[in-house]
């Protein structure tokens, strides 16, 4: 017994393996591994029922040879079946799914001239034909197709025959049936029962492929806070130098230089966004923060650095604000920031001469964006040397008293020529315009351009330049933030980049407001102290220049969360503790998340007054970022900067906190 157990079980593996060769998919229809895993597994159980049918049918040939043509042909059918099978997995799977369906639907046509017998093979096929179908070819579709088809033989061919049967079946006949129901019935059974257990090992592997996903989601995500953690962690110190550097009595010649070095860390930061924003949308990973947003000071800083690009690739260009522009918004300015420096780099590179302009409008009381946010278009139709409404109006914005315009050599935006009326509507669509002098493009090539890794140009020798990844990045910011962009282009004219973006506006500027001056003068009047938490020797350096420029000494540097809770009760308890913590959120021993809620938890048992606590991170994600930032949450921090860290940012959060801090 032993012995005829392992011959059976060295077939089998024989067997196995030589299916395996011949059943080996086409690689250009191959499925990811898990689900063809499960394809091998449906094509081998196919081959494995239809050569035991096989056995059976030349057994009864040769047992009855009355049967014998009858088996020969049933015999003939299996293997036509077996060779479609083959040709399937050699060429394309769709060659046996349609085979079968074909079969399925004709055999209950051609066991109706067989007489009485037929009629019950025929209502067995009503049955058990789709699921055989579903079976062998992992389709719901098939499977549909088919349940239609025994439908329609149902109500046009099976009724009336076994009505007919019914009325004057023969005993014989009836003997006949029953005989051979018994035996289909039970092929029918043990099908059943192998595919009960192939929908089950289907309904696993469904489980695997999802948590293999959800894993490489997961290590996706991890790899993108890590690399942006070590990225930023050296541009930080490499952007806190220079601008530390640039702060000394230095000659014209070392200020330009550090200046050059100090643009460049801005666009190496910019290329880094890109590339990690890139793999946050792959992973739906990318959000946006709606924060109260001085649209002003965004402006200027987006201008600063937009000029000096335009400025340096020898082009003319202005930033035109229309005057009734909300002072503050509910938006996310990072990501402002962001399409900003997309377009005006995309348009930089494609610009020989000429000027880069960019127009920032407001369209009150609009809720959502809609066709007409975007006219009048750019460009006429016609091929004459006319401009359209949408340049005439471009052309005379110096003579408008509605617009305020900044220019390379003018970058700061006088506040009192903006002015808003009390009876505007809290919302509204922020529509920006970013137009260049540039080679332009034709139609056909624009519904290419926002693709990742794209990059359309007739100059052959400009391909390599760019990633391909800005237009992507910003037509993704855009539709997160419920927005659109468009995109009008004529060859040997230029190229307008339009989009707009649905915001609501925040409370109004007061007379208490103050610019960044006025803050550091104030901030520099107290006598404020911090600690400085970070695991970076090098971070504590810009940091703790920063905050000296600032006049605000620098108590205690820790290395980590451990050490900076346990120092932060010391000086509690020598009643010396300081008004500012500024604390990274990745470091070794203790995290920055673990560490904040420590120090909260012993300020509230004490009783205390809550530290100004800053959150300083590479790699927070927006969701980590309104944790830290819940006001009812365990970190209560009252400010968050993402590296590299600059003084103005700095400023900024200090300042819209001085009532805390006194």
């Amino acid at each position: 017994m032993n012995s005829l157990f392992r011959n059976f079980s060295s077939f089998f593996s024989v067997f196995d393996r030589f299916l395996d060769r011949v059943l080996k998919p086409n690689p250009r229809f191959a499925e990811v591994p898990i689900q063809q895993g499960f394809a091998d597994r449906r094509n081998k159980t196919f081959v494995y029922i239809h050569s035991l049918l096989f056995l059976i049918f030349v057994s009864k040939g040769v047992l009855d040879p009355s049967m014998a043509l009858n088996s020969f042909y049933t015999c003939l059918v299996l293997t036509l079946h077996l060779f479609m099978m083959y040709l399937s997995c050699r060429y394309h799977p769709h060659i046996f799914r349609v085979y079968y369906t074909l079969i399925a639907a004709t055999y209950g046509l051609g066991i109706i001239d067989t007489g009485e017998d037929g009629i019950h093979q025929a209502y067995l096929s009503v049955l058990m034909v789709p699921m055989y179908i579903y079976l062998f070819m992992g389709s719901l579709t098939y499977f549909i197709i088919q349940v239609i088809i025994q439908a329609i033989l149902v109500e046009k061919y099976y009724t009336g025959l076994i009505e007919e049967a019914a009325t004057f079946m023969t005993p014989q006949a009836f003997a006949r049936a029953i005989k051979y129901s018994c035996h289909v019935t039970t092929m029918y059974f043990v099908i059943l029962v192998v595919l009960t257990h192939v929908l089950m090992h289907q309904a696993y592997l469904k489980l695997l492929l999802i948590d293999k996903q959800k894993s490489e989601v997961e290590n996706q995500k991890t790899f993108l806070l890590s690399f942006s953690h070590e990225l930023r962690n050296l541009l930080n110190s490499l952007t806190g130098n220079v601008k530390l550097v640039s702060l000394e009595n230095l000659t014209e010649r070392a200020k330009e230089l550090l200046l050059n070095a100090d643009v460049c860390g801005e666009l190496l930061l910019h290329l880094v966004n890109n590339i990690l924003d890139t793999g946050k949308v792959e992973i739906g990973e990318l959000e946006i923060t709606p924060t109260p947003t001085r649209i002003f000071d965004t402006l200027e800083r987006i201008w600063g650095v937009c000029s000096e690009l335009i400025k340096r690739k020898g082009l003319n260009g202005h930033m035109v604000i229309e005057n009734n522009l909300p002072s503050v918004m509910l938006t996310d300015h990072y990501r402002l920031t962001q399409i900003f420096l997309n377009l005006v780099g995309n348009a930089i590179k494609f610009t020989e001469s000429g000027s880069i302009n960019m127009n920032i409008e407001w369209i009150d009381g609009k809720v959502l964006v809609d066709e007409k946010c975007f006219q009048p278009y750019p460009f006429n139709d016609s091929d004459d040397q006319d401009e359209g409404i949408f340049e005439k109006k471009q052309l005379f914005h110096v003579l408008s008293q509605n617009l305020v315009t900044l220019s390379i050599a003018n970058r700061r935006i006088n506040r009192n020529l903006l002015k808003r009326s009390s009876s505007s509507s809290p919302h509204g669509v922020l529509k920006v315009v970013v137009r260049d002098t540039g080679c332009g493009m034709p139609k056909d090539s624009i519904e290419k351009l926002f693709q990742k890794f794209t990059q359309l140009t007739p100059d052959a020798s400009k391909k390599k330049l760019g990633t391909g990844l800005g237009l992507f990045i910003t037509k993704q910011i855009c539709q997160r933030m419920n927005g659109q962009i468009k995109v009008f282009s004529k060859e040997g004219k230029g190229t307008s980049f339009i989009f707009c973006i649905p915001v609501t506006c925040g409370p109004p500027e007061t007379d208490h407001s103050m610019d960044l001056m006025s803050i550091e003068r104030l901030i520099s009047s107290k006598r404020f102290s911090a600690m400085l938490v970070d695991d970076l020797a090098f971070n504590h350096t810009i940091l703790s220049n920063y905050l000296d420029r600032l006049k605000i000494e620098v108590k205690d540097i820790a290395i980590n969360g451990l050490e900076a809770y346990q120092k932060y009760k010391r000086q509690v308890e020598r009643k010396d503790r300081p008004n500012i913590v500024t604390m990274d959120l990745n470091m070794p021993i203790m995290d920055g998340k673990e560490s904040a809620m420590k120090i909260r938890q012993f300020e509230a048992d004490r009783g205390l007054n809550p530290c100004f606590l800053i959150i300083i991170s590479g790699n927070c994600t927006d969701s980590e970022t309104r944790e830290c930032l819940d006001k009812n949450g365990k970190i209560r921090a009252d400010g968050f900067l993402k590296k590299p860290v600059n003084v103005e940012d700095l400023l900024r959060v200090i300042g819209n906190n001085l009532v805390q801090l006194r």
